[in-house]
C-alpha cells in the first residue's frame, strides 16, 4: 500500500484524522512531522483494523465469569 504524495490526494481524509488525533492528544507536529504521520497512519491503520477482524470468532460470547478464584502463592 502506498500513501499519497499530498493530502490533497487523500480520498479518505487521512490528513485530517490525523491532525485530529494530534489537537485532542495536545501534541504539536510540524509539516514534515505531519506527513510522515500521515503516511504511516495511512498504512498502520489497516493492520490494526485486521487484528479484530477475525471472521471464525465473529458470533463467539466473550467469557465472562464473576466467581474465579485466584489462588495466593
Amino acid at each position: 500500500m502506498t500513501a499519497p504524495r499530498d493530502e490533497t490526494a487523500d480520498p479518505y481524509g487521512i490528513g485530517v484524522r490525523v491532525r485530529g488525533l494530534l489537537a485532542a492528544a495536545g501534541l504539536p507536529a510540524g509539516g514534515r512531522e505531519t506527513a510522515g504521520l500521515v503516511a504511516a497512519y495511512g498504512v498502520q491503520r489497516p493492520a490494526m483494523d485486521a487484528l479484530f477482524d477475525v471472521a471464525e470468532a465473529r458470533y463467539e460470547q466473550p467469557v465472562l465469569r464473576r466467581d474465579v478464584h485466584v489462588p495466593r502463592a
